[in-house]
């Protein structure tokens, strides 16, 4: 299906989370009129006949992850087993059902609970605000005294998370963001990668009450995601009111309270 750069520029201004619906349910209406072509009169009449359609959300949950899976020169791990694994769990929990009883009414996008996965801190999936995400990092393993102190690993860390002292590098957890960079270009192994896996956050939104995702757990591997997403879900679904995001939630619980009941119900 073609469309003319009017017709383009007037779904720009859709937001981006319900854009790629919107352009399949436009096509397919212009379809149905017999048309190859979407112009700006078309997205027009398609847009009148639809409204309202687009909103809605035909599941109560989404998984979205970046492609670093598939071959991307950034990636730390590949999660394509495990994202099935999570959108099995999704399924069986029956979130469609669950958040139609609590809003009352049909469900739209801002009520979905959203998954995230990133392979690297580049974070291109938008971790940072989804309900629970899913960021690939190394464990990182310090050994001072085989520094060479070539200053290799200085000028490959962007956060400026290495230092080098007498007796060899030090890094700055807060800082760092455990990309894996200082321990590639090491040529000594002072800097090296002990076990690569995840961290997972928990409650990031957008909205009127925008909120950044908080980590719950700072590195597990596959089967400890799966056990935080069925304890985080499970705790979603006892506190849940209205079909409000999960950073709601933790807001009005408190984060300790959260971070207790949800890593005690693992």
């Amino acid at each position: 299906m073609q469309w003319t750069p009017g017709a383009e520029a007037l779904l720009k201004r859709v937001p981006f989370f319900v854009r790629k619906r919107v352009r399949k349910e436009v096509e397919a209406w212009i379809s149905a009129q017999g048309k190859d072509l979407v112009t700006e009169e078309d997205f027009l009449r398609a847009r009148e006949t639809l409204r309202g359609k687009a909103a809605e959300a035909r599941e109560g949950w989404s998984v979205e992850a970046c492609f670093g899976g598939s071959g991307c020169e950034n990636a730390l791990t590949d999660s394509r087993d495990l994202l099935n694994k999570v959108e099995e769990i999704l399924r069986e929990a029956d979130l469609t059902s669950f958040l139609r009883e609590r809003v009352g009414g049909p469900l739209k996008h801002h009520h979905q609970f959203r998954v995230a996965f990133s392979e690297c801190p580049n974070a291109c999936s938008r971790i940072h605000i989804a309900d629970f995400a899913v960021h690939g990092r190394i464990l990182l393993e310090i050994e001072p005294g085989l520094c060479s102190f070539c200053e290799s690993c200085l000028e490959v860390c962007e956060e400026e998370a290495v230092r080098l002292t007498e007796a060899g590098p030090l890094v700055d957890e807060e800082r760092c963001v455990a990309c894996g960079a200082c321990t590639r270009i090491c040529p000594t192994g002072a800097l090296r990668e002990a076990q690569r896996g995840y961290r997972v956050l928990v409650g990031g939104k957008l909205g009127r009450r925008p909120r950044l995702a908080t980590e719950l757990v700072p590195f597990t591997d596959a089967e400890g995601v799966l056990r935080a997403l069925k304890s985080v879900l499970a705790l979603y679904r006892a506190e849940n009111r209205r079909g409000e995001r999960l950073g709601a939630i933790i807001e009005r619980m408190g984060w300790e309270e959260f971070r207790k009941r949800a890593l005690l119900e693992k």
